[in-house]
């Protein structure tokens, strides 16, 4: 859900500057990643000019209007004969498959969260190759339930290779839970950076510009801290935090199943988690006190 329109669409004649300094502060490790993967400020530029009319024609509209070249131009700032161009444009084959998620994503999230591929105890079940005569779940079924588009050795190769899903001694296939982080893959690092960070930004500005009800959007802060303490901090939260994730896919599956069919089921729900460390530098050395005669 985007953050509000403000009244009337029309610009604040002056960002308040305490916003400046926060989407400053926002964009320092953005442009680390950029720099690190050679993306230009012209190259950046020409992005962001892109999405500026986008978001503009999308979401500023005013009821009962077409929105025109020049409206965008006066909330934006970008050139008409620039709009002109980017409202014609086709998008390019690359953007439409980057908002698409791939299919091991969702053949995972199937695995996690549906009642047929869980264990009594909620755990994903190690799955046979293919069905067998009484027609039981297995790695087939699971994959042709999401798409019968590729062939199940292709993915299976591809989660192997990935180290997604292991094979048993006993030939059960299981699925490694605490490895369904891509690693390596920068095509599946970079689709769930933009869908993460898309959506971790939309709740917070939703927040920001007073809308309601308001997302739960909360961090925990705390710092004086050894990496021996971090370390500990970061396996406690991967451990908590992934009972919470797969707790709630469960729950949208099941929610998924009843909602199937209905003209209202037209929502999407993200929940994440993300945790953060960094050497924050030598503690400052404190003073030490004044004493009669000498300096502080």
């Amino acid at each position: 859900m985007p953050p509000p329109p403000r009244s009337g669409g029309a610009p604040h004649t002056a960002p308040p500057p305490a916003v400046i300094a926060a989407v400053r502060r926002v964009l320092v490790p953005l442009v680390r990643t950029l720099i690190g993967f050679g993306i230009s400020w012209p190259m950046l530029s020409g992005l962001v000019k892109a999405v500026y009319v986008e978001v503009a024609e999308r979401d500023f509209g005013l009821p009962g209007k077409p929105m025109s070249d020049s409206r965008i131009t006066l909330l934006t700032g970008v050139h008409r004969k620039d709009v002109s161009q980017l409202r014609t444009a086709t998008p390019t084959a690359e953007a439409v498959a980057a908002t698409a998620p791939s299919l091991g994503a969702q053949v995972l999230g199937l695995w996690l969260g549906h009642d047929d591929y869980r264990d009594a105890d909620g755990s994903p079940r190690p799955l046979p190759r293919a069905s067998g005569a009484a027609g039981d779940v297995s790695f087939e079924s699971l994959v042709t339930g999401v798409s019968k588009d590729i062939r199940p050795r292709v993915l299976l190769d591809e989660l192997l290779h990935a180290g997604l899903v292991r094979e048993r001694a006993d030939g059960l296939l299981e699925l490694l839970v605490a490895a369904h982080v891509p690693r390596g893959d920068i095509d599946k690092l970079s689709y769930y950076y933009g869908r993460n960070l898309a959506d971790h930004l939309a709740a917070a500005g939703h927040n920001l510009a007073g809308g309601g009800p308001p997302f739960l959007e909360r961090a925990m802060f705390h710092d004086g801290l050894t990496a021996d303490s971090v370390s500990t901090l970061r396996r406690e939260m991967e451990e908590v935090g992934m009972a919470m994730l797969i707790h709630l896919n469960r729950l949208a599956t099941d929610l998924a199943a009843r909602d199937e069919g209905q003209d209202a089921a037209i929502h999407r729900f993200t929940a994440g988690l993300y945790s953060f460390s960094a050497d924050d530098g030598a503690r400052p050395v404190e003073p030490e006190a004044a004493t009669d005669g000498g300096k502080a």
